[in-house]
């Protein structure tokens, strides 16, 4: 991957070396013709207004992103109705969408969202964690996306769009001031270098205070700190030819949220550990938390470990390069060349206490990945038959090494020979090869036939070892006694050996597996224009997401068995139409995804172990939705929106263990983070004042009914067996909630200077994120609490 990068620094040299021997640079004029505060998307992978394209889709431009000050992934997922992103107990965002996602937590997992920057995929959403800065507009696609935007798609689309130079040169910047002395910067400078180079540059930047404090103790944890930097070079040598190279980057030394134990059940109920039955439970506050200062001493049995205190550190990089070529009046041949490159060395708490129950003090990974697409399109041209053909490759490597620690846990004892630590190696190599096309025909003026089909081949080759890697050797002594026993045969394990028995119950092999797997995703739909202002359509597609790999400590190599692909076909039907001459905008949308083979974490129990995690997969459910979006403008000034969306989930068939150990049949049972309902409102009030200036004010809200952190949990209840604790006895129903925004400010006159006051979770509503079960306890993630602040925003042109 070297030479890649070599490729893409030589190709920015390049483009600023060549730019003044070619002709005039002009800014891209290539937007269809929208109505006036109309967004412009590329749903099909070229502009056009979001009331034209038959599909649903909900957009921010840069304009609502400052407005609402939208500028972290959650906050947009809270501004989308049946969208939700849990946190993860390892740092990775779960984007969930329409009820489709997946809830894992390893550094190279696919999503069933998939996220893309100018159309360059980041297959992994660690990669898109500091994207949200100087964006023209983002594109939140729903439903399955598997053609155009690949496999991976099942829930939907995320489409982060980088603002580009222009033909003048400005600049600004953003700053916020808030709670726990938290500041936030945007800056940007941008331009023409040459009549035909132009040039943007941006830097993004956070320093935050910690916020949780350590309800048992002394200590702070959250603290932000992260910077990040956007170069976009555009070059126009031709009339017919043009260049993008973006070259990005971040480095994030913030801490991970520290997680609250809300449920102690220890291992072994007839022999618990002492700190398993007086780890103190979180009381239900948003800031509080407690998590390891220390590592935990060497004793007469076991040698020492270190300290989960939460710790961050992580590095990205990443280069696009994006060429087109109008091969003749009406074709043009596009290629987008794409690198990633993040490593981190990350420390997390995952018991909420100051024990060692089960932490992960050690979590390095790294991830190397590029991809290549080419595609051959007319379909900027505006004629009656639009087609696009193409292809794509995908190679990514991702390496991750964890440190799980459980030495008070009543797991380890006498009869596990006081093991108390496993090393978890993993080591993936993923490959895609795709083709694909879309077309849409316009067999009249009002009635558009579309269609598309995608083929994707994908290997991914893993090589997991849990090893034991204590000096005390307390591990590898039982897993080679157990093999001896199960086994009938000694195999002596030396430091780094592999101790998780395989199909013939001896330790001492990595595990070595390929998952080969293929799929055709398809789309096929209609548009008809009612009147210029009112368009009905309907479509059909279907979408896969790739098979998964656990990294999990395991017993037996049985556990570290992937999960298959899996698949969504959608039916939906929409309506998009504009009344009142304009004023009024509603797009709607009823939709029913059959849902096959859904990831999932699953539990399986062991004798010597207790409850251990592993990869199963959902046969059947299915997903019925209607969506609704109301944008009034009564008056100038002042604009109300109102979105609303309403799921019903079901598990059709599914039997398995539950995180308590039982087994049960899930049938009828509702699917993670997906809410019965989500309502999203907000009004913005702009007053113009004599000077020129103008006063503008705000609210938003997020409303969501409860849901599910794991299928079935509303029907799960803590066993009551005398030793278990709980702050609540069904801690996986994550109640509703709704959260309150407000903002207040001046645009001063000229359009260069504005100042803002704001508040986010005005009224501190308590929610949770996530809830997870990790063996003997269960945590979970808080949302954030009140935050409040003041902006500067200041714009030269």
């Amino acid at each position: 991957m070297k030479s890649v990068l070599r490729a893409a620094l030589a190709a920015s040299t390049a483009l600023v070396l060549a730019a003044h021997a070619a002709p005039a640079f002009a800014a891209d004029n290539e937007d269809a013709a929208a109505t006036p505060g109309e967004i412009i998307v590329t749903a099909n992978k070229r502009n056009e207004s979001i009331s034209k394209v038959g599909a649903s889709i909900a957009a921010f431009d840069n304009p609502m992103l400052e407005n609402r000050n939208i500028v972290k992934p959650e906050q947009l997922a809270a501004s989308i109705p049946g969208m939700a992103l849990a946190p993860s107990t390892h740092g990775t965002p779960v984007f969930t969408l329409r009820g489709i996602g997946y809830n894992a937590d390893a550094l190279g997992v696919y999503p069933a969202v998939s996220v893309s920057i100018d159309q360059a995929p980041m297959p992994f959403p660690v990669l898109a964690g500091h994207s949200m800065f100087d964006l023209e507009r983002v594109e939140v696609l729903k439903g399955p996306q598997g053609t155009l935007f690949g496999q991976n798609s099942t829930g939907g689309a995320i489409n982060y769009i980088a603002a580009k130079p222009g033909k003048d040169l400005e600049a600004g910047f953003n700053i916020d001031y808030g709670r726990f002395n938290e500041v936030h910067g945007t800056a940007y400078i941008s331009g023409p270098v040459s009549d035909t180079l132009g040039m943007r540059l941006a830097v993004d930047g956070t320093h935050r205070d910690a916020w949780q404090y350590n309800f048992l103790g002394t200590g702070r944890n959250g603290e932000q700190n992260y910077i990040a930097a956007r170069l976009v070079t555009v070059w126009k040598p031709t009339d017919r030819l043009k260049f993008e190279l973006n070259v990005n980057g971040s480095i994030d030394h913030s801490q991970p949220q520290a997680l609250q134990i809300v449920a102690s059940l220890p291992s072994n109920p007839a022999a618990p550990s002492f700190e398993e039955l007086n780890a103190v439970l979180t009381p239900r506050d948003l800031r509080a938390a407690s998590w390891s200062i220390h590592g935990r001493p060497a004793n007469a049995q076991q040698s020492a470990t270190d300290a989960a205190t939460p710790r961050g550190d992580r590095k990205l990089f990443q280069a696009f390069l994006r060429a087109d070529l109008d091969v003749t009046d009406t074709i043009a041949l596009t290629s987008i060349s794409t690198y990633n490159r993040l490593t981190q060395k990350m420390s997390f708490d995952l018991d909420g206490t100051p024990y060692e129950l089960v932490d992960n003090p050690r979590d390095d990974g790294r991830i190397s990945d590029f991809s290549q697409e080419l595609r051959l399109s007319n379909a900027s041209s505006g004629g009656q038959f639009r087609w696009t053909l193409g292809a794509n490759y995908n190679h990514s490597t991702v390496d991750e090494y964890q440190d799980i620690t459980y030495g008070d846990n009543s797991l380890s004892s006498a009869g596990t020979n006081f093991i108390h630590i496993s090393a978890v190696d993993n080591k993936g190599r993923m490959e895609s090869w795709a083709a694909f096309a879309n077309a849409e025909y316009d067999l009249t003026d009002q009635l558009t036939l579309k269609g598309a089909v995608r083929y994707t081949k994908s290997k991914n080759r893993n090589a997991m070892c849990n090893y034991d890697p204590a000096a005390d050797r307390n591990g590898s002594e039982l897993l080679e006694l157990l093999g001896t026993l199960l086994g009938g045969k000694l195999v002596p394990l030396g430091p780094g050996d592999c101790y998780t028995l395989n199909a013939k119950n001896l330790p001492g092999d990595v595990f070595y597996s390929t998952l080969d797997e293929d799929n055709v995703s398809w789309r096929a739909g209609i548009d008809y224009k009612v009147t210029s202002d009112t368009l009905v359509y309907a479509n059909v597609s279907r979408g896969y997401k790739a098979g998964s790999f656990p990294v999990i400590t395991a017993s037996v190599q049985d556990q570290l068995k992937p999960a298959k692909q899996e698949s969504v076909t959608s039916y939906e039907a929409g309506l998009k139409t504009k009344l009142a001459n304009g004023k009024v905008s509603l797009s709607g949308a009823v939709f029913y995804q059959d849902y096959r083979d859904k990831q999932i974490q699953g539990t399986v129990p062991t004798l010597l172990f207790g409850l251990l995690q592993r990869l199963d997969n959902v046969p059947k459910s299915h997903i019925f939705g209607v969506e609704a979006d109301l944008v009034i403008r009564p008056v100038d000034g002042l604009t109300l929106t109102g979105s609303a969306s309403y799921l019903k989930t079901k598990v059709d068939e599914y039997a398995g263990f539950t995180v308590f150990g039982a087994y049960k049949d899930f049938a009828g049972s509702r699917l993670p983070f997906a809410p019965e309902w989500t309502l999203v409102g907000d009004i913005d009030y702009r007053v113009p004042t004599a000077a020129g200036g103008a006063v503008f004010m705000g609210a938003g809200v997020n409303y969501r009914t409860s849901v599910d952190a794991y299928v079935g949990g509303s029907t799960l209840a803590i066993p009551d067996n005398g030793v278990n604790r709980w702050t609540r006895r069904v801690p996986f129903k994550i109640d509703g909630y709704a959260l309150v925004d407000a903002r207040l400010g001046y645009d001063f006159p000229g359009d260069k200077l504005s100042l803002s006051v704001w508040g986010k979770n005005v009224f501190n509503t308590f929610h949770v994120q996530n809830v997870i079960s990790y063996n003997d306890v269960i945590t979970q993630a808080t949302g954030q609490p009140a935050t409040y602040g003041v902006s500067l925003k200041v714009r030269w042109k």
